[in-house]
């Protein structure tokens, strides 16, 4: 099925829908920061996270990106199809079981911790 594209470069029956691309949606940041030394065996939770999100409902796709100046600072964005996808998750069992394989003895940097909601405007 196409997706409308408000482009005159694009027919709108040439644009495939897809999850990248597929609207509306919501980007959500979690960024936090390392307190305590921590930060090899965060990152490597996150590679070996056991992708529980993946087979939510809404659910898109997940990154995890780390500022290279700042390589203690944890950017997570996710990629939901709605809001309420993404605020049943973040308020489920499955959600507070998915945090299992976070280290033990992780020190977060207080006030340095957020949640941020971005509406998709394009894609």
């Amino acid at each position: 099925m196409a997706t409308p594209f408000p482009s005159p470069h694009f027919a709108p029956e040439t644009i495939e829908a897809s999850p990248a691309n597929a609207l509306p949606g919501i980007v959500v940041l979690s960024k936090f920061v390392i307190a305590n030394g921590m930060t090899a065996a965060v990152k490597e939770a996150f590679r070996a996270r056991p992708h529980q999100v993946d087979q939510t409902a809404g659910f898109v796709r997940m990154e995890v990106l780390s500022p290279t100046d700042r390589p203690e600072e944890i950017w997570l964005f996710t990629w939901w199809s709605d809001r309420e996808s993404y605020r049943r998750w973040h308020h489920s069992h499955a959600y507070r079981d998915s945090h299992r394989g976070i280290p033990k003895g992780l020190k977060l940097a207080r006030g340095e911790t957020s949640i941020r909601e971005f509406e998709r405007v394009s894609g």
